[in-house]
């Protein structure tokens, strides 16, 4: 039996309210651009790797972040081959009798969702490598990230190994597969593909919420509003400048970052109940996404919260 580990990188559109999204949104949230792994043998030895650019015929051209994070341009996917040849490609170089895994679910359900878009009948079996290691680290609630792995078990990262190349994560989920006891039932932990949808509307774009709180001042340190979850897939973010007053003392305003879908506008109502306060939370999506766009917002923001703290101070 042979072990392979997989990682995939992918692009999303420019826009949201973009020709291309608007018509395959709902069937294709996110195009592969790239397929990487690593095989090992029946000793959890490395023996092969696989790396893979794939051209998009949908989300053609390569958004900013992505480029950005993962290093891959728009000249590497251009003259790459498309998914179908790149998925014969990958089948082939498996073999016959392996184990397949990825680290969390994310890549097992937008492979499945761009195998049903693509129309290749190939049903995947992919055993969760996040999954396996919660469970014999005895932290099943918290799901650790790839870095947080390996720094868990003390592997450091490698410059011949930069993040966010797909063979190179699939490199250190390995190191950290081979790191595993050899007598867990590893059949425990198949994962299924989630269907994905982000259909283009604001309630899609949004995430609403509300909570109790004491004071205002308590509210606006509370992990509850400094994290707030991306409207889309429900990542923690971070409120990295502060929340400001935006018109009077009732409503304020912060902004946060999801990796993977961008600048996030969050808001709070405050609404005054007995002797505290109902916060109505609400999280959306920038409709302008231009790594120009939200960094001088972020500029921007940075200013107006220094001006408004030494009018405070006054």
């Amino acid at each position: 039996m042979q072990y392979i580990i997989l990682d995939l990188e992918w692009n999303q559109p420019i826009s949201f309210y973009s020709t291309t999204f608007k018509r395959v949104g709902d069937a294709l949230q996110f195009e592969l651009i790239q397929m990487g792994a690593v095989k090992l043998d029946s000793e959890r030895r490395l023996i092969s790797s696989f790396s893979q650019d794939i051209k998009p015929s949908q989300y053609k051209k390569i958004h900013p972040r992505i480029r950005r994070i993962t290093g891959i341009t728009q000249e590497d996917i251009d003259f790459a081959p498309q998914f179908d040849q790149a998925m014969e490609r990958f089948i082939k170089w498996c073999g016959e009798e392996y184990m397949l895994f990825s680290w969390g679910g994310d890549d097992i359900s937008i492979l499945d969702q761009n195998l049903r878009f693509f129309g290749i009948d190939k049903k995947l079996v992919i055993y969760d490598l996040q999954e396996l290691f919660g469970h014999v680290r005895g932290n099943t609630k918290n799901r650790f990230g790839l870095r947080n792995a390996l720094e868990a078990i003390g592997i450091r990262q490698s410059n011949e190994h930069p993040f966010h190349r797909a063979v190179d994560d699939a490199y250190y989920a390995a190191l950290i597969f081979q790191r595993l006891p050899k007598d867990v039932k590893l059949d425990m932990f198949k994962t299924n593909a989630r269907k994905l949808t982000c259909r283009v509307n604001k309630t899609a774009r949004a995430k609403s919420s509300m909570i109790s709180v004491k004071n205002v001042k308590s509210a606006l340190r509370s992990k509850e509003t400094l994290f707030p979850d991306c409207p889309i897939c429900g990542r923690k973010t971070s409120i990295s400048e502060g929340y400001l007053p935006n018109g009077d003392s009732n409503y304020y305003m912060g902004l946060s970052d999801c990796e993977k879908h961008g600048l996030i506008f969050n808001k709070l109502h405050f609404i005054k109940r007995g002797s505290g306060y109902i916060v109505r939370r609400k999280s959306e999506l920038s409709e302008e996404q231009h790594p120009a766009y939200v960094r001088t917002k972020h500029l921007q923001w940075t200013e107006k919260l220094a001006n408004f703290e030494r009018k405070v101070k006054i």
